[in-house]
């Protein structure tokens, strides 16, 4: 029994569709937060320390290690992007901190509905979504060739590869 692109397909539809709701839930759930002006909090999700630990595990086996040279020029570029935006944030006063924050969380719900959007299309639902621009180099057949740009085929229009 060979693996093949039809007897595959369907099941990453419904594992992208999966991951797609739950994250996309998520975000959604965390940027409405934020919009109603609740950014602060503990927010548990089950399995998360678990995940960390492990990372924590692994990043600890890099470091007497000369893999610590990749991890290292990771944090050349993370570090000083996390330490620039935490001196912005600082820099502005309580008042429009929280309305950065809010619109943030707006922000952070449109990119959370394209996700959760998303998963539900790989399940067979169709939503409207903002068409954004991507890249896909497969250029055989049965795949859309689109160029950077916007599509001129979307998901709900009836040229649309079913």
């Amino acid at each position: 029994m060979s693996v093949t692109a039809d007897r595959l397909t369907p099941t990453t539809d419904l594992l992208r569709g999966t991951v797609g709701l739950a994250v996309g839930g998520f975000f959604v759930l965390t940027g409405v937060r934020y919009v109603v002006g609740d950014s602060g909090g503990d927010v548990r999700i089950p399995g998360v320390r678990r995940v960390t630990s492990w990372l924590a595990a692994s990043v600890h086996r890099h470091v007497n290690s000369p893999s610590i040279v990749a991890l290292g020029a990771l944090g050349l570029g993370t570090i000083p992007a996390v330490f620039l935006c935490g001196t912005v944030v600082q820099s502005v006063d309580v008042a429009h901190r929280r309305r950065i924050h809010r619109l943030l969380g707006v922000a952070v719900v449109a990119l959370g509905y394209v996700l959760f959007a998303h998963g539900l299309m790989a399940l067979g639902v169709r939503l409207p979504h903002p068409l954004f621009p991507h890249y896909r180099p497969l250029g055989a057949t049965g795949h859309r060739r689109v160029q950077w740009g916007r599509s001129r085929c979307s998901p709900l229009s009836p040229r649309w590869p079913r």
